[in-house]
Parts: structure tokens; sequence; C-alpha cells
């Protein structure tokens, strides 16, 4: 039985050659086609301010050009501001990837054919050389990211080839599993059929041992990118973890660039985009950058552009970052700053996180409580019931046994609140949550030294309590540490024609054996009525 030597399949694999390794691979320029070819003039360039961003800005124009539609009606698609697709296309603001690669998707779409790969690669190239100016912490995690999806790419790669192998190999087998049956059928024949078969056998073992070495080796460079792949999932993971604690970047440029930029839109009077890139640099700046900006901003422009920058700072950075923010606030002094700042804060502060805000405006060396004071008194007087109001000075104090300092608080409370005059009601609910400390500096900024003329009498105001919160407030003054207040509130009650509440606060002050703590010496009308009220007492 003849049969004709096989030929050599032609699909055998060479070896495999050694995969880049990611970070030796030359990442050169590719030249700039279709997608730049007409440089802008120096003018353009410089409308930025950075070179590097400016040039990215007048690529993306070009490439918008091709859209043939507003900026405002790309703005609504993709559904941006208009102002931020402006900065993005005149160079004024880095473009985010996500922006660069839906504007090349839209282009795309709009021609019916995809860009070359090399134009896309020079733009993302492009867009790197202006983040490593703007962030390069950014520039960093961006470079990684890629090298990532190369390797992730290798690694693919190796994978085909291992398949192809594994494929090859199999065949090569075969046949040398066939030839094998050839020669056993043939070993009587010592003919040259035989000995050619012998010979093809060998080269075939030779090949396979080859390809079996090819596939070692090829799974060897595939554990080597999987590997690499995984450290630099690692590295990508951290870096990303590590930035998203800061403030977000959204392209900032450097500050010295953009504090240019504020000063030739102020020279333009084109006041409404400076406040836009203020308030989006009130929130996306580093902390640090915001304090210099505050100072800078108020010695450039004045003090209306710094009252509304030191607002957004407040209403729109993350909680710690405010107050952060407030020690360089109080260098400010009293001043519309101040006020603008302390009623924007007021504004974030809830139950939830008033025990936040609290501890974290007071000053850590002195145990100073007036940044707080002012804060949580303009939260207190938005409050809108008693309960709320009540509600929200306990959660600011809890956690602290230390006696508040909250003066301007316990004036809201005690003479800023309709409804509640000398906020009785607020005080019986600050004793009933077990603040007494809290409720007695409500009644000491409800009642002066003096009774002074008022048509509401303070008797009149506590008759509209319950029977418990009238036994509440007049506990919590029996317990007072302050005798002046103690004997102030007796004064208040004393009148010749209604003595039933005094009669019943001394009541109180005798059984618990504290009505001789009262200054009787202080009011003359107030020593007669306890006198009389003892002797009724007696007579009883």
């Amino acid at each position: 039985m003849s049969r004709p030597p096989p030929s050599a399949p032609s699909g055998t694999l060479r070896k495999p050659q050694p995969l880049p390794v990611p970070w030796q691979r030359p990442r050169g320029r590719c030249a700039m086609t279709e997608l730049a070819r007409t440089q802008g003039s120096s003018s353009e360039i410089e409308r930025g301010g950075v070179p590097e961003v400016a040039a990215l800005g007048k690529v993306l124009t070009d490439l918008f050009k091709r859209l043939d539609i507003p900026q405002s009606q790309y703005a609504h698609r993709v559904h941006l501001d208009k102002s931020a697709v402006s900065r993005y296309l005149s160079g004024r603001r880095l473009a985010p990837q996500d922006f660069v690669d839906r504007l090349v998707r839209e282009v795309e779409e709009h021609l019916g054919a995809p860009l070359q790969p090399e134009a896309k690669e020079a733009l993302r190239n492009q867009r790197l050389d202006a983040l490593r100016v703007c962030n390069p912490d950014e520039f960093q995690l961006e470079t990684l990211r890629g090298e990532l999806a190369r390797s992730r790419r290798d690694a693919q790669r190796a994978d085909r080839n291992i398949e192809a192998l594994h494929t090859l190999l199999e065949r090569k087998e075969a046949e040398v599993r066939h030839l094998a049956d050839d020669l056993t059928r043939l070993r009587l024949d010592w003919g040259a059929e035989r000995a050619d078969l012998a010979r093809i056998q060998d080269d075939l073992l030779r090949e396979v041992a080859r390809l079996r070495e090819d596939l070692r080796d090829a799974e060897h460079l595939r554990a080597d990118a999987e590997r690499h792949g995984e450290e630099l999932r690692e590295q990508v993971l951290g870096l990303e973890e590590e930035l998203s604690r800061r403030a977000p970047s959204a392209g900032n440029l450097p500050l010295a660039a953009f504090k240019e930029q504020l000063v030739a839109l102020w020279e333009e009077e084109d006041f409404p985009e400076a406040s836009r890139e203020l308030t989006e640099a009130a929130w996306s700046r580093p902390l640090a950058e915001t304090v210099e900006l505050l100072d800078w901003v108020k010695e450039t422009a004045g003090l209306t552009p710094a009252v509304a920058f030191v607002a957004d700072v407040a209403r729109l950075r993350p909680l710690p970052d405010v107050l952060a923010f407030a020690p360089e606030v109080a260098w400010q002094g009293r001043s519309r700053i101040q006020e603008s700042w302390t009623t924007a804060v007021a504004a974030r502060v809830t139950t939830r996180n008033a025990a936040v805000v609290h501890q974290g405006l007071r000053n850590a060396e002195t145990l100073s409580d007036s940044e707080s004071d002012r804060v949580l008194a303009e939260a207190v007087s938005r409050t809108r019931s008693d309960a709320d109001a009540v509600g929200l000075v306990t959660a600011a104090l809890s956690g602290s046994s230390a006696p508040p300092r909250l003066f301007r608080v316990a004036q809201t409370l005690a003479r800023g609140r309709r409804g509640d005059h000398f906020g009785l009601r607020v005080a019986v609910g600050l004793a009933e949550a077990g603040r007494h400390d809290m409720a007695a500096l409500v009644l000491a900024a409800a009642l002066p030294d003096r009774p002074e003329a008022d048509e509401v009498r303070l008797g009149v105001v506590i008759l509209e309590l319950t029977g418990a919160q009238i036994e509440t407030l007049f506990d919590l003054v029996t317990w007072l540490d302050d005798t002046r207040l103690m004997t102030t509130f007796a004064v208040w009650l004393n009148h010749p024609r209604d003595t039933v509440l005094l009669d019943w606060l001394l009541r109180t002050m005798a059984q618990q054996g504290r009505l001789g703590l009262l200054d009787l010496g202080a009011s003359r009308a107030l020593r007669d009525a306890v006198g009389d009220w003892r002797r009724r007492s007696r007579g009883k």
C-alpha cells in the first residue's frame, strides 16, 4: 500500500515572539492627520492660557465644526451646560475624556465613516499632554489605565496564540499517529517507502516537540502578561481610591492660568462667565487653592465676588472641607463674607449633621463656640416649630457634656421666634431632653435684670403651657445655679392681682429646699410677696 508523503501544513506557526512589555513599548506620537491639519493662530492659542489645553481646544473645535450645528444644540444633545461646551472647545478648560470620546462618536455617525485610528491616537496623546500640565496625578492614572488596557490586549493575544498552537499541535499529533499506523502495517517491508515514512515521522515528531516548546513559551508569556495586568490593575485601583478622597479636578487649569483667565473675563466685562468659573472653582479646586483664591478675588475684584465665592464653597463642597475652611473665614472678621458663609453653612445643618458641625466649628485651642454659635443660631432661626428647634439644638450638643456657650442660639430661641415669647416651650423641651444647661441659657436670654414694659406678661405666656410643662419649667428654675436668674424669674411672676403662678413656684422651691436661695434684697416687692406666701402657708 503506497501512500504519498504528506506535505508540510500551510498553517504552521512560527515560534511565538515575546509579548511586548507595556512599560517598554515606544509611545511615539502619530503624526496629526486630517483631525488637526490646520494649526491655530497665536491669538487662538493664547486665549486659553495654557498652550497644551488651548491646542487641544483648537483640535476639538475643528472636529466639532464637522457636525455643522450650534454649540447650544450640541450641549442639549450631550446634556451639558452650554458654557461647559464653550470652555472645552475654546481651550479654557481641559475637556474630560468622556467629552472627547462622545464628540468623536458623534462626528463618526455624522460622516458615516470612522476616523482614522492614527487620528484618534493623536487626539488621545494631545489630551494626555494637556492633562500632564493640568493635573499630574490624573495624568498618571490615565497613563496607568492605558497600560492596563494594553496589558489586557497582550493577554488576549497570548490566548489566541495558545489556542492556535493547541489546534496545530493536535493536528500534528494526529499525523504522527496516522504515520505510526502506516509504519506498523509496513513493518515487514524494507523498501524505500518505509524509509520515507520513517523520515517523515521523525520530522513530524521534531515539529511536535517544537510546537510543545512554543506552547510552553506562550503560556509563560500569557502568565507574565496576566501577572503584569493584575499589578497594573492594583495600581489603578489604589490611585483611583487615593484621588477619590481628594476634591474633583474637573479638568482644572493651573491656578496661575486660571487667575489670568478671570482677569481677562473681568476686563472684558463678561461677569456672568467669570461667576460661572468661580462657582466651579469653589467646588472643584483643592481646598488650599480655594483659600488662596478667596484672598486673591477679594483683592483683585472686590468684595461682591468674594462674598459669592465663599458662599459657593459652603454650599457645594463636602462638609469636612467646609469645616476646614471655617478658620479662613474667621480671619475675615465681621464682614459680609462671614455673613454669607454663615448663612450658606446654616442652610446645610440638619439634626443628622448638627453635632459634626458644632464640634467641627469649635476652636480646638480655646474651645470657643463663637463660629458654631453663629451658624447654629442661623439654623435655629430657620426651624418651623419649637420641637424642630429643640431637636436641632439637642442634636448639636449630643455627645457633649460641657456647658454650652451658644449665647446667640439662646437669644434666637428666646427672642427671635414667633409664637414662643420668652422661649418657654423651647426651654421646657430642652429640659425634658436633659439639656438643662442650654434651657437655663434660654431663660437668661429671655429675662433681663429688670422687668420691662411688655404687653405680654411672663405669667400670661406660662399659663399657655400645660400643667406638666409648667411643672418642668418651675423645676428648672428651682435648680438653677444662677441665683440672679432665679430671682429675676420670681420677680417677673410677682403680680398682686395674679399670685397663682408665684405661689406655685415658691411652693416648688420650698419643697426642694431651695427657697432660701432667692435674693430677697434685690426686690422689696418680692420680699413682701414671699413673706405673705409663708404666712399663708403656716396658716394652712
